[in-house]
């Protein structure tokens, strides 16, 4: 591949990825990332392997009621098939989408590179690019991904539930290679995560006291899905059994809960309180603190928006405003990530304005030592007409 023809498929992968960030960025920020609400209006996409999505729901709540969760503590069947499969139909979707920039990239790079029968050789600075161009896509999606799960923390429960529930209760759908523990540990840990993920996001526009019941509320079901699923790994016969059942009424009443449409779904109640009658308040009194990888994928995300931002600015550079625009928020949300560069930007604005506040004279002024002068005394002496009046109405104006 030439030079110019790679740098054509680098621009065009620039400019698709510079406005793949721009949307992520706002619909991070907006709080409207939610998956399958665009999906849902293009006719004939909501029977997309809907007929899978409702064969394993049925499932599902034929193993709950064997399991003896009672019908009142188990999710309604077509709620659950249409939440899941929006969110399903929308990630699949989305996914797609977000693999076409660096598909322009890739494709022409392989066929250039491995199929035509050429004697050039090919700079290692070009892998290196497409290598590059590729770790950007892949941190696109995972902040596509946190997007999602700020804008819909309820959608990511009922998910990460399913998922739970199907590994505890159908063992016969996991794969031969994997490690049945590993995989428990991992599902278990992520609903964990996807529940506090709720409580934090789910509650931002809400007072701080209603926020902290949830927090509170939200620990203490951890609580006992911790204490279930201990028993349930280091016990045997009977005592493993109970722990299952445990375990399932508590999943179970939740993906009821988050599983009702958004647009009925006006109650911050998450589980039913009678399942947690026993269990005690949580002992630390703080918020807990965001999952490392929550973190790491907001910090990769702004990340990626930062440098899609940039990208736009190389492919618009003849344009001087637009241009120095893009840095300016490139840089700004790099800073969000790095706090040295974060304060070192504080403390540059505060001298500029403080400069620009002493050339309108607005600052106060020095004396020679770099201090500011006290401000005078007010006089003593009362002007005539306010020296028989009292102190509180000295200086006003008699009416009339």
């Amino acid at each position: 591949m030439t030079r110019t023809a790679f740098e054509n498929y680098s621009a065009l992968w620039g400019g698709l990825t510079f406005f793949e960030a721009i949307w992520i960025a706002v619909l991070w920020r907006t709080r409207t990332r939610v998956l399958g609400v665009g999906v849902y209006r293009t006719p004939g996409a909501r029977r997309v392997r809907r007929g899978a999505c409702d064969r394993r729901v049925d499932g599902l709540l034929a193993k709950l009621e064997s399991k003896g969760v009672p019908a009142e503590g188990r999710p309604d069947k077509d709620q659950l098939v249409d939440r899941w499969h929006r969110i399903v139909a929308g990630r699949c979707v989305s996914a797609l989408l977000q693999v076409v920039p660096i598909l322009v990239v890739v494709l022409p790079f392989w066929w250039a590179t491995a199929l035509a029968r050429t004697t050039a050789v090919t700079p290692f600075w070009m892998f290196a690019a497409v290598a590059g161009f590729g770790a950007v896509s892949i941190t696109l999606l995972a902040a596509d991904e946190r997007a999602a799960v700020v804008s819909d923390p309820a959608g990511t429960v009922t998910v990460e539930s399913i998922r739970f529930l199907e590994m505890l209760l159908m063992p016969a759908g996991r794969r031969s290679q994997d490690s049945a523990l590993e995989v428990h540990g991992k599902v278990f840990g992520r609903l964990r995560n996807a529940l506090r993920a709720h409580a934090r996001h789910g509650t931002r526009t809400m007072p701080p006291d209603i926020r902290e019941r949830v927090r509170e509320t939200t620990e203490r079901l951890i609580g006992a899905l911790a204490d279930a699923n201990q028993r349930y790994l280091l016990g045997e016969g009977p005592g493993r059994e109970t722990a299952e059942h445990d375990l399932s009424r508590l999943v179970a009443d939740v993906l009821r809960h988050s599983c009702r449409p958004r647009a009925q779904r006006d109650s911050l109640v998450i589980v039913d309180a009678t399942l947690l009658a026993d269990v005690p308040k949580p002992d630390e009194a703080g918020t807990v603190a965001e999952p490392l990888r929550s973190r790491l994928l907001a910090g990769m995300g702004r990340l990626a928006v930062a440098m899609g931002l940039f990208a736009g600015a190389f492919l618009f550079r003849g344009e001087g405003e637009a241009s120095v625009l893009l840095v300016g928020v490139g840089v700004a949300t790099v800073a969000l990530v790095l706090p040295p560069l974060r304060e070192a930007l504080l403390r540059f604005g505060g001298l500029v304005l403080g400069a620009f506040g002493g050339l309108s004279g607005g600052g106060v002024p020095e004396t020679p030592h770099g201090e500011p002068s006290p401000p005078e005394p007010a006089s003593a002496t009362p002007c005539p007409h306010c020296a028989d009046r009292s102190p509180v109405t000295a200086g006003s104006r008699p009416v009339g």
